[in-house]
C-alpha cells in the first residue's frame, strides 16, 4: 500500500490540483499492460530438451518450451537448461507449422556445432561438426496442412542455433510462436507418437 502511495505521490505534479483518482489513472495502467501483455503472448511453440552430453535415457533430458528458435551462446553463459555446461550438451527442439495453402518456402538452418534440420521426419539439412557458424538451405513446397519440424544440435565449442524461414518474400527470419503471416502459425506439439496431428 505504502509503494502504492508512493507513486500516486509522484503523478501528483503532472496531474496539477487533480483529485487522487486521477493520479491513479496515470500509474496504474503500467502494471495493467504487462498483465495484458502476458496473457496475449503467444504459446512459446518450440519444445526444446537440453541433455548433458554424457547423459542417456529418457529420463536424462531437461524440457522448456521456447517462443523462438535462435540461440547463441557466449562467454557470460555457463549452462543451458537442466544445468548442463554451455559446452557440452546436446538439444532437439520440436514445433508444429499450420499452413492453409501450398507455398514455396525456403527454409535456413544457422549453427555452430553439429546440426540437422527435418521436415515431416525427412532429412532438409545436414551441418558436420564445425566451431565456426556456417548455414544450409532448401526451399520446400509445403502442402497445406499441418508439418513437424524438427532440429537438433550437438555442441562444439561455444553454441549457436537458428531455423529460418520466409512465408511472404522477405528475407529469412528465426519461426516464432503464434501467427508468422496471415494463414501461417507456429504452435507446440502434442504428446504421444504424433506430435503434429492434422486437424
Amino acid at each position: 500500500m505504502s509503494r502504492l502511495r508512493t507513486l500516486l505521490d509522484r503523478a501528483r505534479p503532472h496531474a496539477g490540483n487533480a483529485p487522487l483518482w486521477a493520479a491513479a489513472l496515470g500509474v496504474l495502467p503500467l502494471p495493467i499492460w504487462f498483465v495484458l501483455s502476458a496473457l496475449t503472448a503467444p504459446t512459446p511453440a518450440w519444445r526444446a530438451e537440453y541433455r548433458p552430453r554424457e547423459a542417456s535415457g529418457p529420463g536424462a533430458a531437461t524440457v522448456v518450451f521456447e517462443r523462438q528458435l535462435s540461440r547463441f551462446w557466449d562467454r557470460n553463459d555457463r549452462q543451458v537448461p537442466g544445468g548442463a555446461d554451455v559446452r557440452a550438451f546436446s538439444a532437439r527442439w520440436l514445433a508444429c507449422l499450420s499452413v492453409d495453402a501450398a507455398r514455396e518456402v525456403p527454409f535456413m538452418l544457422v549453427a555452430s556445432g553439429a546440426a540437422s534440420f527435418a521436415l515431416d521426419g525427412a532429412e532438409v539439412s545436414r551441418l558436420p561438426p564445425n566451431k565456426a557458424r556456417r548455414s544450409s538451405g532448401a526451399t520446400l513446397r509445403l502442402e497445406p496442412g499441418v508439418h513437424a519440424l524438427a532440429v537438433e544440435l550437438d555442441v562444439i565449442g561455444w553454441p549457436s542455433i537458428a531455423l529460418q524461414a520466409s512465408f511472404d518474400g522477405a528475407p529469412p527470419a528465426p519461426l516464432a510462436s503464434g501467427e508468422i503471416v496471415p494463414g501461417v502459425r507456429l504452435s507446440p506439439p502434442r504428446s504421444g507418437a504424433t506430435p503434429c496431428p492434422s486437424p
